[in-house]
């Protein structure tokens, strides 16, 4: 996997124009690989040349030499009511594949208390007007006192700070009535999943972002303010030990639970999971009880791959705790068509249909998963009507999700859209020669197996997933066991055809490029 090897200190002010120039070359092309909205030279004026009385830029690189990632820290030395105040600011961005470390944040903090213990009484505090969720869990994550926050409203005497703070750095309000919510323009490139996953996130603090700051996705930053005191940087300081520390214990976990005598420890853990699971948490005991023996928790360090595309697909994963991305490519290519959360179901398309893993799944932090064996699963949904038709369920929307995304027929849906009109859909099962009448403008997803269709008294035969528009009454006979969805042609969304999009057949079947 690619990985940062090494990083770099430098300090703009103390370069030479050309030098400044190539740095700022570099620094762009991450950033615009992370972020719309901002030009080179804006960028530049920003980051590089910022009037701060003090910038440093920490550089990450790859094996290649290659930057992979920057984090540029600002010290502005200000008075704010004749006091004397240390206003820090923050850039940072760092290519996908190499994200997963904190190493922006041991840099920051180092670079606050020698910034403090040269200053000491000092009134300071870290501005930052953020763009994204993730960046104010972050901040949520190490700092035991963030401003705004859910649990307590800003005080009034800090809200009028922030306030004035804000404004001193020329970010304008999105409304007059709310001084916390400003025009930065940086909006962070991200995939519809990506977006689906941060507006429907477990976490509290990117739940309260979001609400707070709903125009994020426009380039809105909600202002926020860390008082950087001596509390609040002991608190960051136990934050990431803590998290060194859970490194070796989860090791020892995994090496646990190997064990019969650990598996047989962590069986109460594996059945609390299920129970938490939608799919599963209204199964009887017995059920849960023989899923959770034959299933058993696994903890995967943030950036780990759980699987490869390709790979054998024997089980499917229940996420705890965490968060994974779905990647249709890996190495430094890779491109994320989906972010999941705790609780979520994932590589169950696979094992289901008997295929390889068409994604690979890494995960985005440390996560705890439960694996659910195939041979398990199985046999219970034989014999649990709920079961099974849940976890088909979630294979449909997942399959049918992967087939639309992307085709111009169907460009002006959404994922909501297109997972609404697929649970509309009427699930059928066929037996081996069993025949199905078919009215014009239905459409019929294939789940599984082989299904033939007649013209004029011919059959043809369409393979695996696919979708279907039918033109035409008609009728279609299963070769063999067979899963399909009929959506309804009332339910089926409304678009301007495309020229070239699909072809009307012979056989009264249009089937959109890119599904045959």
């Amino acid at each position: 996997m690619p990985a940062i090897t090494h990083s770099d200190v430098v300090i703009p002010k103390s370069m030479s124009p050309e030098e400044r120039a190539s740095l700022t070359d570099a620094l762009y092309e991450v950033h615009r690989q992370i972020f719309d909205g901002v030009e080179r030279e804006s960028f530049r004026k920003y980051v590089i040349d910022s009037k701060a009385d003090h910038t440093w830029i920490q550089l990450h690189k790859n094996e290649a030499g290659e930057t992979v990632g920057y984090f540029a820290l600002h010290i502005f030395e200000k008075h704010f009511g004749g006091v004397p105040t240390a206003v820090f600011r923050a850039e940072a961005g760092s290519l996908r594949a190499y994200r997963g470390g904190n190493a922006n944040a041991r840099f920051g903090l180092k670079m606050a208390l020698s910034y403090l213990l040269k200053h000491p009484g000092r009134r300071a505090f870290y501005l930052g007007s953020l763009v994204h969720p993730s960046s104010y869990s972050l901040f949520a994550k190490y700092f035991g006192e963030v401003w705004p926050r859910r649990e307590q409203e800003t005080p009034p005497e800090l809200l009028g700070f922030m306030d004035e703070l804000a404004t001193e750095f020329g970010l304008e309000r999105v409304a007059p009535a709310n001084p916390l919510v400003r025009e930065v323009g940086w909006r962070t490139r991200e995939t519809e999943m990506e977006r689906e996953y941060w507006l429907h996130c477990d976490k509290p603090p990117a739940r309260y972002f979001v609400e707070a700051n709903p125009g994020y996705v426009e380039g809105h930053g909600l202002v926020t303010v860390v008082p950087i005191t001596v509390p609040n940087l002991v608190n960051m300081i136990r934050s990431m030990g803590q998290r060194k520390l859970r490194q070796p214990i989860q090791a020892t976990a995994a090496l646990v639970q190997k064990t019969s005598i650990g598996a047989r420890m962590l069986r109460p853990e594996v059945l609390r999971q299920l129970r938490r699971a939608a799919l599963f948490s209204h199964f009887d005991e017995v059920t849960l009880r023989e899923l959770a023996r034959r299933s058993e928790i696994i903890t995967i360090a943030g950036g780990k791959y759980v699987f490869h595309r390709g790979d054998a697909s024997d089980e499917m994963y229940l996420l705890a705790s965490g968060a994974v991305y779905v990647l249709a490519e890996g190495g430094e290519r890779e491109k994320v068509v989906d972010e999941l959360g705790s609780g979520s179901l994932f590589g169950e398309i696979a094992m289901l249909a008997g295929e390889r893993r068409s994604a690979s799944i890494r995960t985005a932090t440390a996560s705890m998963l439960v694996r659910i064996p195939r041979s398990a699963l199985l046999p219970l949904m034989e014999s649990n009507v709920n079961l099974r038709q849940g976890v088909w369920l979630r294979f449909a929307e997942r399959r049918f999700d992967d087939l639309v995304r992307g085709l111009d027929r169907y460009g002006h849906l959404g994922r909501k859209g297109r997972l609404a009109w697929v649970q509309r859909g009427e699930h059928r099962d066929l037996k081996a020669q069993a025949t199905l009448s078919l009215e014009a403008g239905t459409h019929v997803f294939v789940l599984s197996g082989v299904l033939e269709v007649e013209h004029e008294g011919l059959w043809t035969v369409a393979r695996g997933s696919m979708l279907m528009e039918v033109t035409r009454p008609m009728k279609v006979r299963a070769q063999e066991a067979t899963r399909l969805i009929l959506l309804s042609k009332d339910a089926a969304p409304e678009s301007p055809r495309v020229a070239g999009e699909g072809a009307s057949t012979a056989s009264g079947l249009r089937v959109p490029q890119g599904l045959a």
